[in-house]
């Protein structure tokens, strides 16, 4: 749970006239409009309020990602501190007591960190102050992109890219407009200085040499940069204005190696030429990724890697005691993030309940009209059945008074009941073929009774003889149960029914 609502770490550049952000592997690079007093301008504001919200869609439902931003040097004072031995707090209480006495501004006035960088038998402390209301409107703008920002100096993230870590180096980044060059004395931060000289500086030259516009030199000096020549024609001048650079820089700081970053020192004259001038030893820093992935970006994100904290000079916005409400945390939003994942707890595991419900209903439903149907299908059953047991059996009897009727009688009538009597006269060959009649009749199982009423001499051949016979048949379950039909079928009358149960 904790690693799925900790906040992810983005790294912001603030320079003095572009932004640079790196979330994870993207990377976005915006603009900066300043007005004279170097505040951002309004409509600059609300164009990187909308840039920044495009860019950061992918945290909306998160609050308080942490961004460590790396600010650039101007108006940054950096001192360095001996103070003496004591607890943590202590400490901090000592850093600011000398803060408000030995900076110009007020303490209220001011944002400030510090850096302990060296425990002997003093504390030596690096100091870093810039005003507030400089790091007030970096706030504002990012926490209205739900951003927590962390503000550190951009010039001590570059240094986490250096491989010298206990000799004297400088770093110079150069900017569009200015370069900030910081430089390292046995490894710790000895001073910060800002060199109004930029990459605008170069474009100026070669629009001059070259005699084309300003987009042009522009295309020149990135062709150059990018393939590593320089057009002869404008070399000359790139050398004189790189030369100028050289001189601007304080030669007993630069130390024993200097390096370079940013855009322009991509060109091939530069580093060499910064050599030449400033009699020391240049190299630059190669950094992987795109061009959005600034040298101050890049050197917080290793230091804040391979530390797994905070940077370790951080700005620290002192707010004032009167007319100001603190922040409360925004627990709420945290109930409401554990209350959501509850509810969502409980409909997953009911979620199958609620989705197959109707379709169990309709099943129910129709359980419940089939067994509604139930009695008529039973009555409708014994009706039948009782039909079938109680209709009159005509044709039975016929089938057996045909069955046992012998050669060359002649049948003249017949007569059934649906009592059960019956009374036939036919014309037979003798009193013998009379009597087999009669047994087969009786033999049959279907007649209960046969009776020889009257035999006489046919009228018109008096060799055979003229019967009428009555008899009575067996009803429902008087039948035997070894009547058979003649051809050997059994009597549908065999087997009494039996109603079923409902």
């Amino acid at each position: 749970m904790s690693s799925i609502l900790s906040a992810p770490s983005i790294f912001i550049e603030i320079g003095q006239s572009t932004l640079s952000v790196l979330d994870g592997d993207d990377g976005l690079e915006l603009s900066l409009e300043r007005i004279e007093s170097g505040r951002l301008s309004a409509q600059c504001i609300e164009r990187l309020k909308e840039s920044l919200g495009v860019f950061l869609k992918k945290h909306n439902w998160r609050n308080n990602v942490r961004a460590y931003c790396a600010i650039n040097a101007r108006g940054v004072l950096l001192r360095r501190l001996s103070l003496p031995l004591c607890g943590r707090e202590e400490l901090e209480r000592l850093v600011a007591l000398q803060v408000e006495r030995e900076l110009p501004l007020p303490a209220s006035e001011l944002a400030w960190g510090y850096w302990l960088v060296n425990s002997g038998e003093k504390h030596e402390v690096l100091v870093a102050a810039i005003k507030r209301d400089v790091l007030d409107e970096y706030s504002a703008l990012l926490r209205s992109c739900r951003l927590e920002p962390v503000f550190t100096l951009g010039a001590l993230a570059r240094c986490a890219l250096c491989t010298e870590s206990s000799a004297s180096y400088a770093l110079l980044d150069i900017g569009q407009r200015q370069s900030e060059l910081i430089w390292i004395e046995q490894g710790i931060p000895a001073g910060l200085r800002v060199v109004p000289w930029g990459g605008e500086n170069l474009t100026r030259v070669i629009e001059a040499a070259s005699g084309l516009d300003r987009l042009e030199a522009e295309k020149i000096k990135l062709h150059a940069a990018a393939n590593g020549e320089m057009n002869s024609a404008i070399r000359p001048a790139v050398q004189r204005e790189v030369g100028a650079l050289a001189k601007a820089l304080p030669s007993d700081r630069v130390g024993q190696k200097l390096y370079v970053t940013g855009p322009t020192a991509r060109l091939p004259l530069v580093a060499t030429q910064l050599a030449e001038d400033a009699q020391v030893a240049c190299e630059r820093l190669d950094l992987a990724g795109p061009e959005a992935h600034s040298a101050a970006i890049l050197g917080l994100r290793k230091s804040i890697q391979q530390n797994g904290a905070a940077p370790s000079l951080v700005f620290h916005i002192r707010e004032e005691t009167h007319g100001v409400k603190t922040r409360t945390p925004a627990t709420w939003k945290w109930a409401a993030l554990a209350a959501m994942l509850a509810i969502t707890a409980v409909l997953l595991r009911y979620a199958d309940v609620l989705i197959n419900q109707p379709r169990l209903a309709g099943k129910l439903a129709s359980l419940k009209a089939y067994r509604e149907n139930l009695p008529n299908i039973e009555r409708e059953l014994a009706f039948l059945q009782y039909l079938k047991t109680n209709q009159p059996v005509y044709i039975d009897a016929i089938s057996v008074i045909a069955n046992a009727i012998g050669g060359g009688t002649r049948l003249d009538t017949l007569s059934i009941g649906r009592s059960g009597d019956i009374s036939l006269r036919a014309t037979m060959r003798d009193a013998q073929q009379v009597m087999d009649f009669r047994s087969k009749l009786l033999d049959s199982g279907f007649f209960s009774s046969v009776v020889v009423e009257e035999q006489s001499p046919s009228a018109s051949d008096k060799q055979k003889l003229t019967v009428r016979m009555s008899g009575q048949w067996k009803l429902g379950s008087e039948l035997p149960a070894t009547a058979e039909k003649p051809g050997g079928r059994a009597s549908p009358r065999a087997e009494p029914v039996k109603k079923e149960q409902g």
